[in-house]
């Protein structure tokens, strides 16, 4: 499947994502500018547990208000808060650095409140006859803009600019280019209405009936996602300053050797079936294993790149039968609720896993990869489990 035979409002979606991706690398960039400034591991472990756990009731209250929303004036509300979070960001400076970040941070984890309705929006977007193509194509073209703008951007700050100062600047700037991004959205993208849980048998769908049923699912991605929570962008950036030795330069490299793996990843997802998705999600993780096995037992820059080019080859076929697997289970009418309850569980999960992983951290740079490795595995039994269960 092409992009061009995508319907027009799907392909808009996509090109906003192939927009936006630049703007990720401030994930990478806010850590490390932290470690750059003097703090240690332990330091920017705890400033973002303070995000995520004072984050906790704004969260909590803003997830009651979007049962039914229009998906569109809640993706604008996401640009347009986190530009706000980055402007925090570029204003993070001597004293009060701990509280603009705080509250940069907190106007981010409100933003996140609202990223179920970017699967939700998905669900509704993609053709229903062509979803395993439409999220290859969803995965590919935003990749292909990390390729592009990581390593310019990472040579800039990493080299050409690379004071603090320079880097706060940057904030600033991309704040500004998110802010556009709105705009863009108010302009190009469909307004689709969320559905309101609807009434079945006489009885309204809720959280616990839909926990049931998705319960297997929860579990596996309870698993993956704890996994990678151990492994967050804090934990990347300290174990390329301390075990590799690098600056920005190296993790926008790093990133971009995963975006190749994502695109590669893609054009091998749609030549395997979609019969034998508990297969695939097993070799997928073994794939990703091989990888964080190779990260971690070297320091040698190029081995690292194929290492984690290696990992994401593996993640880029998990993700697309994780999200099938999903989406074979949820019903249009309760895109949002399912959507909404993953969500909330990824972000439990999350409240104290900055601190974790600046904990593991402390023992090893590598630390947080092995344990991620290990979680990683132990969701192979599941996969198989759900393999014998649709008989394939």
């Amino acid at each position: 499947m092409m992009f061009s035979e995508l319907p027009v409002g799907a392909r808009r979606y996509v090109l906003y994502h192939a927009l936006v991706s630049p703007i990720l690398i401030t994930w990478y960039l806010l850590p490390y500018y932290l470690l750059l400034t003097g703090y240690t591991i332990l330091e920017a472990g705890a400033l973002f547990t303070a995000i995520n756990v004072l984050s906790v009731p704004i969260t909590l209250w803003l997830g009651k208000k979007f049962q039914s929303i229009d998906i569109k004036k809640g993706l604008i509300g996401i640009d347009l808060l986190e530009s706000s979070s980055l402007v925090a960001y570029g204003f993070a400076y001597g004293p009060v650095a701990p509280i603009m970040i705080l509250i940069g941070g907190l106007i981010e984890k409100a933003a996140g409140t609202m990223y179920f309705l970017y699967p939700a929006y998905e669900r509704i977007i993609y053709p229903e006859d062509k979803m395993k193509e439409a999220l290859s194509i969803h995965l590919r073209i935003p990749e292909l803009s990390v390729i592009a703008s990581y390593p310019i951007i990472g040579f800039v700050l990493g080299y050409i600019w690379p004071a603090p100062q320079q880097i706060r600047l940057s904030f600033l700037v991309f704040a500004a280019y998110q802010a556009a991004l709105a705009l863009y959205l108010y302009m190009f993208i469909e307004p689709v209405k969320l559905e309101k849980p609807v009434e079945t048998s006489g009885k309204t769908r809720s959280f616990k009936g839909i926990t049931r049923r998705y319960l297997p699912y929860i579990v596996v991605d309870t698993l993956f996602i704890l996994a990678w929570l151990l492994a967050p962008s804090l934990a990347l950036v300290y174990y390329v300053m301390d075990w590799v030795h690098g600056n920005i330069f190296h993790v926008a490299l790093i990133e971009s050797a995963i975006s190749v793996a994502t695109i590669i990843g893609t054009f091998i997802v749609d030549r395997l079936s979609r019969e034998k998705p508990g297969e695939y999600l097993s070799i997928g993780t073994i794939i990703t294993a091989a990888g964080l096995g190779l990260a971690v037992g070297t320091s040698f820059f190029p081995l690292v790149l194929i290492a984690f080019f290696t990992a994401r080859l593996g993640d880029s076929i998990v993700f697309v039968y994780k999200r099938l697997w999903l989406y074979s289970i949820m019903d249009r009418e309760e895109a949002s609720m399912a959507s909404a309850l993953i969500s909330s569980i990824r972000r439990v999960l999350s409240l104290f896993s900055p601190g974790l992983a600046a904990l593991l951290s402390t023992l090893s740079p590598r630390a947080p990869y092995i344990a991620c490795l290990i979680l990683l595995l132990s969701t192979i039994p599941f996969y198989l489990y759900y393999l014998r269960r649709r008989g394939s």
